[in-house]
């Protein structure tokens, strides 16, 4: 087989992967960057690289060359640089295996600490399970009074704060979480406070 043919199918298969890893980006990820998709790229690209010099430098595959100089210079590159040839074909293998297997998304992307440090709704949602459900332990008698404090909590929290920090602040000793949070909470307290004991007061 030709070196020309070796190439076109090579290009022709890698092709082909791709674009179904990309046919399968735009169904899955339709709102994603297409920076997202580079590891995918990398990993492909490392993986059937790494295999051609495996193929080649251990022999197991052997092209035919348009003239002798071509194979004369091959073989005298292989007999040379032979080790390192066997030794980066099996780095690029694995690399490209870990790139496609354990893939990060945002691995390319130059705001990914940005896009990190996001809020979204579903951990709006989340945020506002957790501290009702704490707080409702506490005051059963009052569920309309907890879920607008819990609101008022996690609005604040939102505001202030990115969501990278506020999961590295929880990291932090309890006494230092309450230096960080005391302020952002204190008006959603202060206001809590006052209804529960406007309602004491009427029970009264």
């Amino acid at each position: 087989m030709e070196p020309n043919k070796n190439k076109k199918i090579i290009i022709v298969v890698v092709s082909i992967v791709l674009g179904l890893l990309y046919a399968g980006y735009l169904l899955y990820k339709p709102q994603a960057s297409v920076i997202n998709y580079l590891p995918y790229i990398t990993g492909v690209i490392f993986l059937f690289g790494g295999g051609y010099f495996f193929l080649l430098s251990f022999g197991i595959y052997k092209p035919k060359y348009k003239t002798d100089e071509q194979q004369l210079k091959v073989a005298d590159l292989l007999e040379r640089q032979g080790k390192l040839l066997k030794f980066s074909a099996i780095v690029m293998i694995l690399y490209g295996a870990y790139a496609l297997i354990r893939h990060d998304p945002n691995m390319y992307r130059l705001d990914s600490y940005v896009e990190a440090n996001k809020w979204t709704n579903k951990d709006k949602t989340r945020l506002l399970e957790i501290y009702t459900n704490d707080l409702a332990r506490k005051n059963r008698e009052q569920p309309e009074l907890v879920k607008d404090y819990c609101e008022c909590v996690v609005d604040n929290i939102m505001k202030t704060m990115g969501r990278k920090e506020y999961i590295d602040d929880l990291a932090l000793p309890t006494d230092e979480q309450n230096k960080i949070f005391a302020p952002v909470i204190k008006d959603c307290s202060a206001k809590y406070q006052d209804r529960v004991d406007s309602v004491e007061k009427q029970r009264k």
